[in-house]
């Protein structure tokens, strides 16, 4: 079932010409395809069922025509909070394909966002985990220890805050699942004991609502910390509804009651079969290899 959406998705998504999308299209499609990469390497089906446009070449050229987008993206006009959302991907591109041109465009995006911040002038995302995992990756990439300190003193403000069932109060799941992919990508690229503790607490507390199931970004989260098969109930659910089309056109991803197939309710059919390619992709990835 699973292979057979894969397809279908992989041929809608190749349909779809990426100067034309925005920056979370683009974002979700290069995701996709990256995971496609990674298991066309190691599973001999990728190829033999998507046909020769998933061979690790032409995806590969795929992806960098989705990086370039992204780092010429940022030249364009936009919100703050939509200008820190397009460097992180073109961030989490270059983790896996790297380019000294992209690269360049990423840092100076880098550098202008984290000024404003630090002048006050966007003080809506002075503590938001858009900016931790800037920071991070600025720490990753130039190791740059003062945006090192800036993140660790930025997850220690939310340890304290942490309630002793580890939620938090006064934010939405969704706000407290970016929180946790602060800390997940601190403990990737800085120190993965510091926070073990305040994880795994937010983790089992958040991982037991209801309303999980309504939460694309826990996937993603999962596979980040490498512990998408600890959490089997919770996966089946959220992909369930997924393969209903059951997801929001946001940039979340966050599951809603507006099915796919409804066009006329649907502002951007293409930017659904984008999150719908990325998460079956991702899905793939972390059971196909199991």
């Amino acid at each position: 079932m699973f292979k057979t959406n894969i397809k279908t998705l992989f041929r809608d998504v190749r349909s779809i010409p990426l100067e034309s999308g925005n920056p979370d299209l683009v974002a979700h499609i290069s995701f996709g395809y990256r995971n496609l990469l990674i298991l066309a390497y190691t599973m001999p089906w990728v190829t033999e069922t998507l046909g020769n446009q998933a061979q690790p070449q032409a995806l590969t050229a795929r992806l960098l025509e989705a990086s370039q987008m992204l780092a010429a993206d940022l030249d364009k006009d936009m919100t703050a909070e939509d200008r820190t959302r397009c460097i992180l991907y073109l961030l989490h591109s270059l983790c896996f394909h790297y380019n000294p041109e992209h690269m360049l465009v990423a840092q100076n995006a880098v550098t202008e966002i984290l000024d404003s911040v630090d002048s006050n002038k966007f003080l809506q995302l002075k503590d938001s985990p858009y900016i931790c995992k800037i920071l991070c990756y600025d720490y990753y990439f130039r190791t740059d220890k003062k945006s090192c300190k800036k993140a660790e003193k930025m997850l220690t403000q939310w340890k304290e805050q942490q309630q002793q069932d580890g939620s938090w109060n006064g934010i939405t799941l969704d706000y407290a699942l970016q929180r946790l992919e602060s800390y997940a990508l601190y403990s990737d690229v800085v120190d993965r004991n510091k926070f073990e503790k305040t994880i795994r607490k937010s983790l089992h507390y958040y991982a037991d609502l209801p309303q999980i199931k309504n939460e694309v970004r826990f996937l993603f989260l999962l596979a980040q910390m490498g512990i998408f098969s600890n959490y089997p109930e919770q996966v089946e659910q959220i992909m369930n509804n997924v393969l209903q089309g059951k997801v929001s056109e946001t940039p979340t991803g966050s599951i809603s009651d507006v099915n796919i197939s409804d066009v006329n309710r649907t502002k951007d059919p293409n930017m659904l079969t984008a999150l719908r390619f990325h998460i079956l992709a991702l899905y793939l990835l972390n059971t196909e290899q199991e």
